[in-house]
């Protein structure tokens, strides 16, 4: 069996890849579509909501899905009812609950895996202005989900994609924990209700026991009257080859409808991964993960846009029940990358590694590896735990593959 896992790489830094999130998927080196990042322009909801305050507060990272042992670097816009924008001073930063992590200056730490919320507050003028944005801190699986967070306002619908690349075809089920806030057909399709938040788990048939999580933020509309309110794009999410290309439109709303004549502009947040033309069209330049923002008077809409590798890696077996003490040979084997499927096969010599997880996270650390992939799992190491086995190019840090493996329960089924 060959499937290809949900991770991201990082600089090689000795004989440790550090898995973080969104660079890029790689592992699956997977056709994925990414997450919904709406901006959300409003106050929070123990607010009072007075059309006479004149500012709005935006957090610039939107929605967000991480990995245990990642941070994420928060700031915010403050916005007024003529359209102007201004970098908001002063802000206030806290997190709920703050057992999931800590935030200092807008940088956003790690504890625990689970869900949260990042609040910021900015007084302007006299007015306090304050909003949120969810966080999600997971530990990666075998498949992605598209999007991987979402925050958006209610009564709109919000496709989910599963992306799973390999030589099995599982059926996924989805599950919310709190359907009126936001509920979730046997289709993957989320209906948006409530202000609120939840999560939605994805399982896949061949993988039960390792589900993705999708942090869900519902809003409502923005108490303040501002001239733009959201914007809303054709697609959040897309996944391009390098000699393909993919055409964006947005159309900007106010409390009263479309603004057709409201000025967008278009920004790539990395365009060494792809880069985007004043009407929306994306081109890709190298494998990677990038965000495609479109803004009018400071309110805002992404795209997250993966750019396809040229070459996969299978790792097998991909996933592993091991004894404590067990030693087992993995193989990986790099294929080229095809909308038709897997090609030609290319002779590479990898290098192997599973992450240290760092401080707080000791228990995943259960097994090690040497240079020819044999796993070693550790006398100690806590039954029921896993971790990544990663196997990568030493030449080229976006070629890379995965597996998991289990320390074995001991039970006689």
């Amino acid at each position: 069996m060959a499937l290809y896992l949900h991770m991201k790489p990082h600089k090689l830094n000795s004989n440790l890849i550090i898995m973080k999130r969104i660079e890029i998927l790689i592992a699956a080196m997977l056709f994925i579509t990414a997450s919904v990042f709406m901006s959300a322009c409003n106050k929070d909801e123990d607010e009072d909501d007075s059309d006479n305050k004149s500012y709005a507060l935006v957090i610039d990272k939107g929605a967000q899905s991480i990995e245990p042992g990642e941070s994420v670097s928060y700031s915010a816009k403050v916005v007024d009812t003529d359209g102007n924008v201004t970098q908001a001073d002063n802000i206030t930063w806290s997190v709920t609950p703050d057992s999931v992590g800590s935030i200092s200056n807008g940088v956003f730490s790690t504890n625990v895996t689970g869900k949260a919320k990042i609040t910021a507050s900015a007084t302007v003028d006299g007015t306090t202005v304050t909003t949120s944005v969810p966080i999600g801190v997971y530990q990666p699986s075998f498949f992605a989900v598209a999007p991987a967070a979402i925050l958006f306002e209610a009564n709109h619908q919000i496709d989910l994609n599963p992306v799973y690349f390999g030589q099995e075809n599982p059926t996924f089920s989805y599950n919310s924990s709190d359907n009126s806030v936001a509920s979730v057909n046997s289709n993957g399709v989320v209906d948006l209700i409530a202000n609120g938040e939840c999560v939605i788990t994805v399982t896949a048939s061949n993988q039960t026991n390792r589900p993705v999580y999708v942090p869900i933020m519902v809003i409502g509309p923005p108490t303040v009257n501002l001239p733009i309110t959201r914007i809303e794009l054709n697609s959040y999410s897309t996944d391009l080859f390098k000699d393909e290309t993919k055409q964006l439109s947005a159309t900007a709303y106010n409390p009263e409808g479309a603004v057709n004549d409201a000025n967008i502009t278009w920004a790539s947040a990395n365009t060494d991964i792809a880069t985007v033309s004043s009407d929306g069209l994306i081109s890709p330049v190298r494998t990677g993960k990038t965000f495609v923002t479109a803004t009018a008077l400071g309110v805002f809409a992404q795209c997250e846009v993966l750019v396809n590798p040229d070459t996969i890696v299978l790792v097998e077996p991909l996933y592993k029940d091991m004894q404590q003490g067990e030693t087992h040979q993995f193989v990986a084997t790099a294929y080229k990358n095809q909308r038709n499927g897997l090609g030609q096969t290319y002779d590479i010599d990898f290098n192997w590694v599973i992450p240290d997880y760092g401080p707080g996270f000791e228990m995943f650390n259960i097994a090690t590896v040497d240079n020819n992939g044999n796993v070693t799992v550790k006398q100690d190491a806590m039954m029921g735990m896993s971790t990544i086995l990663i196997a990568y190019d030493a030449n080229n840090e976006y070629l890379a593959g995965g597996a998991m493996i289990m320390v074995d329960m001991g039970l006689p089924f």
